[in-house]
């Protein structure tokens, strides 16, 4: 996969030393000269100094044939312009938008004319809030965020159209190491799910699975229900 990056602070170069270290082709896109040039000699890929909000920095970094562009300044305006860039140069880029405004983050969930624009959005200030009030909160537990032992753990969106929709647990077919661990309707009540625990027609819920099943994971929670016969 190839992924263009907006940005080379620590969360812009952590996720492009990732991505590589997963095999993927990363070009970083970074407006400071000097920290341009000293990622260049950290990371394998291509590295552009330049603005992502210029439409013509995103094509030298052949935006057009990336499969994937992330924002991950801490601007959310330009973060939020250089997306709608990319998606406007490549419509089947796979956006993600860091928002270090969760107010703003919010938002852009909820407008629909706004998530043409925005496959992923992300606030990293506030998981990192979440994660610290509920450590304080309930002590004692030990949590991991994003762990590495070869499984993720993963968030599905439900709508009316979702093929799982009002469909049990048990019925899905889930791959065998996969589970649901929580469930969520549109007004944000929890389920802890059952095998018969059927699933909302609006909503979202959370599957920890192994990266080996995580393509067939994603290809039954993002299947849609089949359409009307044509006549």
């Amino acid at each position: 996969m190839f992924v263009v990056i907006m940005g080379a602070g620590r969360v812009g170069y952590l996720v492009a030393k990732l991505l590589e270290g997963d095999g993927h082709d990363v070009t970083v896109i970074e407006t400071d000269k000097e920290r341009a040039q000293e990622l260049s000699l950290n990371i394998n890929g291509l590295v552009i100094e330049g603005d992502a909000t210029d439409p013509k920095t995103l094509e030298e970094a052949n935006i057009k044939q990336a499969h994937a562009f992330a924002a991950l300044t801490g601007k959310d305006d330009a973060n939020i312009l250089a997306c709608i860039l990319a998606k406007n140069l490549n419509p089947n880029v796979y956006t993600a938008l860091r928002i270090s405004n969760p107010k703003n983050k919010m938002i852009f969930e909820r407008v629909e004319d706004l998530k043409k624009y925005f496959n992923f959005i992300i606030s990293p200030e506030e998981i990192a809030a979440e994660y610290i009030s509920r450590s304080l909160a309930n002590p004692g537990f030990n949590r991991v965020l994003f762990p590495k032992e070869g499984a993720e753990i993963v968030r599905f969106e439900i709508t009316p159209e979702s093929w799982v929709a009002g469909k049990a647990v048990r019925d899905l077919n889930l791959p065998r190491d996969s589970l649901i661990i929580a469930i969520y309707d549109r007004k944000g009540n929890l389920t802890i799910p059952s095998g018969d625990t059927k699933l909302p027609e609006e909503g979202y819920l959370i599957v920890f699975a192994k990266a080996g099943v995580l393509e067939d994971v994603k290809e039954i929670f993002e299947r849609k229900k089949p359409g009307p016969s044509p006549s």
